[in-house]
């Protein structure tokens, strides 16, 4: 949940330089735009890595108990599953002018895309509730990530979630860097 939220929070700060007029400084720098974004999806993915660590410190304290190798497997889950809701958050950065428009957008995005998972029941009990409500999970990309940090949290591998929540990354970066390019996407059509 902490990187879902931050992942589209950052995305925020870019409709905000937008809106500003400060995102107009910064992508007639020298740098490539796609190194420009990429970047600030690092940054924010990393962010949201020490408050997840921070978050599981404050479980333990209250007693959750986990392997101690699942603190280490966890690291490479939470950086894929933090690019993936970060380029997502990105993409639909690039669709929105006004600030005001993207935290309505945020809250379509993130509620469905929460409450429609396996991070509050596990996908064999929405299977019993209902066949319909399983598949839309199934086929939502943060199942994939809450199904990777989850079995990464105790030290085992998910190599069909690593390669969904990889997939949804690519996709979602792919049209972030496209919607973020003058020449061809959102940004030139004045969306």
């Amino acid at each position: 949940m902490i990187l879902l939220f931050n992942g589209m929070q950052s995305s925020l700060g870019l409709v905000h330089d937008r809106e500003m007029g400060s995102m107009r400084l910064l992508l007639t720098s020298p740098l490539p735009r796609g190194w420009l974004l990429l970047s600030k999806l690092v940054a924010s993915t990393l962010i949201s890595i020490l408050q997840v660590y921070a978050f599981l410190a404050v479980a333990a304290l209250f007693g959750t108990v986990l392997p101690w190798p699942g603190y280490v497997a966890v690291l490479p889950a939470l950086f894929a599953a933090g690019l993936m809701l970060g380029a997502l958050g990105l993409a639909l950065s690039s669709t929105v002018r006004q600030l005001e428009n993207f935290a309505g957008v945020m809250n379509f995005v993130i509620f469905p895309m929460f409450f429609m998972s396996s991070a509050l029941y596990p996908l064999w009990k929405m299977a019993e509730a209902s066949a319909l409500l399983h598949d839309i999970c199934a086929v939502n990309p943060f199942t994939h990530a809450v199904e990777l940090i989850r079995f990464a949290l105790y030290a085992e591998a998910n190599w069909p979630a690593l390669g969904w929540t990889g997939l949804a990354a690519a996709v979602f970066v792919a049209l972030a860097l496209w919607g973020y390019d003058p020449a061809r996407g959102l940004v030139r059509r004045g969306v």
